[in-house]
């Protein structure tokens, strides 16, 4: 790693654990207890050589502690965080420029601490700090203490909620399940109300599905967001899956259809597949790319919503919300409270936008104009999985593949090995089911060819099933992450609009919703969270306009 590249590492005690802990920023201490954990964190993301350079979230105790790596050149990831440290520990191996000081002093508030790690902060390469800032503290350490009155964002306000309290989660589908657990694992009490009489109902239900990272190259924001997003994911189903049975990595290999142009066909839109990438070398016809898994959903939502603090409610459907003024109330068809709360989360897609329709007669509006007009844009596309027994395949890929859709070879359940090829993107939901299966084997038979004989023979002999399924789409095809107004302050926040990523970007988004109301370091650089936030749309007119 060059002297440049040095990780900056933040480590943050969940409230769950340690109620009254702070976010730190350290670059060379971590509990001991899990050194073991962090040892084999940090080799998995060595799956194909050295991690890129970027933000990793990585969770120890159980997910009660959190530790964020910074991997690059040091002012580029301290540019990029967004927290308030209580403690700062530096180390002295190369010394620290005006400019990186400058901005590692943007992340202290009153009252941090700064020491240095194996090191008298007088040697060779220690930083001059202005002493008008940093104030002599007992035990060799520097306390931030300015005389004048900090900027807002500094103020523990970064903070949306000072302590874990009642949460009412509405949907039941990956991303409720996943944003559940977060919280909960941070002490809050969430009750989720799922109108279906089973979580997974809606398009989380699929048998099984495709996580990668995709992208066109590291440039790419996409494929920034979803190389995060994978390793979160990954290390979140070894803490909680069986492996083998519920999940398997091992990558995947990325196909290009005939006539396509580095991996994009003009007729078929490229959010078909679970994932879609382009290839480092277009003449190849396939690529082994390593940030890749297939996963059950269902068995990933069912332990989420088993984690302690979580609180399920099936055949709850919510017909109205009533907001009191420091409670979000869920209310019935009958008019009957099914769940008060100071905080509401959205995760029920198309159906958030009706529930925020609100009469005439509220007091407030809950949305800010930003998060009403992305609301007014969503909409559904729909697609389908085929599945089928994959023992007689004796042709079948070792690894799943994907491209222009995606083929799983080999997933374990109740009959057997079976196969799955999906999953189309189609904005009406009109075609047969005899035309899905159509669809979905003419993609396998450009990702895979040897196998378009024998699946047809397949379905010819009414070997296959169908799953159909809706998913919910933003004006970008990105996520819907954060408060429904700008300041947060209602207590109403959304994570919507998962689009054909949802597996993959279940697990990021819930850490970046329970980051930003708690205060945290986010598991994103600044850059890209923004991609996310449900208020991008009024942030991108102001920019416009400046």
């Amino acid at each position: 790693m060059a002297a440049d590249q040095w990780p900056l590492a933040l480590k943050a005690d969940c409230p769950s654990a340690h109620p009254s802990a702070e976010p730190t920023a350290t670059t060379s201490s971590f509990h001991t207890t899990h050194a073991l954990e962090l040892g084999q964190a940090l080799s998995a993301l060595r799956l194909a050589g050295p991690p890129a350079p970027g933000f990793y979230r990585l969770a120890f105790g159980q997910g009660r502690v959190l530790l964020t790596l910074c991997i690059g050149p040091r002012a580029t990831s301290l540019a990029q965080l967004a927290l308030q440290a209580g403690r700062i520990i530096l180390d002295a191996v190369q010394a620290w420029t005006a400019n990186e000081l400058h901005l590692l002093q943007a992340l202290a508030g009153h009252g941090t601490t700064l020491t240095w790690a194996g090191a008298d902060r007088h040697g060779s390469g220690m930083p001059t700090l202005d002493p008008r800032l940093w104030k002599p503290h007992p035990g060799g350490a520097l306390v931030f203490d300015p005389t004048w009155t900090l900027r807002s964002s500094r103020r523990a306000s970064l903070r949306r909620f000072e302590k874990p309290g009642r949460c009412t989660l509405i949907g039941a589908g990956i991303s409720g399940a996943l944003i559940a657990r977060a919280l909960a694992l941070r002490g809050w009490q969430v009750t989720v109300l799922e109108q279906a009489h089973t979580p997974a109902a809606g398009a989380s239900g699929l048998p099984a599905g495709l996580v990668s990272a995709s992208g066109n190259s590291p440039a790419d924001p996409l494929y920034s967001l979803t190389r995060s997003a994978y390793h979160l994911a990954r290390q979140t189903l070894q803490t909680m899956l069986v492996k083998g049975q519920d999940w398997e990595e091992g990558g995947a290999m990325l196909a290009f259809a005939p006539g396509s142009r580095n991996g994009k066909s003009s007729t078929e839109d490229t959010a078909a597949s679970e994932e879609t990438a382009s290839p480092e070398d277009a003449n190849t016809r396939s690529a082994w790319r390593p940030e890749a898994l297939w996963l059950k959903p269902k068995a990933w939502i069912r332990a989420c919503l088993a984690t302690p603090g979580v609180t399920l409610r099936c055949e709850a459907a919510v017909e109205n919300l009533r907001y009191t003024g420091s409670h979000w109330k869920a209310l019935d068809a009958n008019g009957q409270e099914l769940a008060s709360s100071e905080l509401l989360v959205l995760c029920n897609a198309m159906d958030a936008a009706r529930l925020l329709n609100q009469p005439d007669d509220a007091p407030a509006d809950p949305l800010s104009p930003a998060a009403r007009r992305a609301l007014a844009q969503l909409h559904p596309m729909y697609g389908s999985v085929s599945s089928g027994p994959a023992a007689d395949l004796l042709s079948r890929p070792t690894l799943p593949v994907h491209g222009q859709g995606h083929f799983l070879p080999a997933v374990p359940g109740a009959e057997g090995l079976q196969w799955l090829a999906g999953a189309g993107f189609e904005p009406l939901d009109s075609a047969s089911d005899a035309h899905c299966h159509q669809a979905n084997l003419a993609r396998v038979a450009q990702l895979v060819p040897g196998l378009a004989g024998p699946l047809q023979a397949q379905l010819k002999a009414g070997q296959l099933s169908l799953w159909r399924g809706q998913r919910c789409v933003s004006h970008d095809r990105l996520p819907l992450v954060g408060p429904a107004n700008a300041g947060g302050e209602n207590g109403l926040w959304m994570c919507l609009a998962m689009g054909a990523r949802g597996l993959t970007f279940a697990a990021l988004c819930a850490e970046l919703l329970a980051g930003r109301l708690m205060g945290e370091p986010l598991p994103l650089p600044k850059r890209l969270a923004r991609l996310l936030d449900a208020q991008r749309l009024q942030k991108r007119s102001i920019q416009k306009t400046e």
